[in-house]
């Protein structure tokens, strides 16, 4: 039973460490944007140069900005690893499950919520961000931005 259990926690480790190349992630880099309801959300990433991309995110409203968060994406020991600092707090590490063309997937089962990070790019000028419970079905919030595009005035 031993070795049953050595095994397969190699295997599930293996299988979460996903290693880092140099163009996993070009596709994210941008600023991207959008509205939903009043809130103007936009979203800027810089492109992976030394294994690093920077990142940060501002929503405005009624032209006040009501949230921020630092971000950035490292390779560490060989494998991508996304940080958050909403609000500029401490930085909680979300290391990468999948990296894939347009899509990459992050999770942090022991942190509260969210558990995983998604970002997808269905298409050269849009990009989808999901946070969730680590479940497809469960408590989730979701984002979809446009690349460069520009404030309303009131935002």
């Amino acid at each position: 039973m031993r070795r049953l259990t050595t095994f397969f926690l190699s295997v599930s480790t293996a299988l979460i460490a996903v290693p880092a190349s140099a163009n996993d992630l070009d596709w994210l880099a941008g600023h991207w944007c959008g509205q939903s309801g009043k809130t103007f959300s936009e979203e800027t990433w810089m492109a992976p140069r030394g294994g690093l991309l920077v990142g940060m995110h501002r929503d405005t409203r009624d032209g006040r900005a009501t949230g921020f968060e630092f971000m950035r994406i490292a390779a560490q020991d060989g494998r991508w690893v996304f940080l958050a600092q909403p609000g500029g707090k401490a930085a909680t590490a979300f290391p990468a499950e999948r990296v894939e063309k347009d899509r990459a997937v992050f999770a942090n089962p022991a942190h509260d919520f969210p558990k995983r990070v998604i970002y997808s790019r269905p298409d050269v000028d849009t990009l989808h961000a999901r946070i969730d419970d680590g479940r497809d079905d469960g408590q989730a919030m979701e984002w979809t931005w446009r690349r460069d595009c520009v404030a309303p005035p009131s935002s």
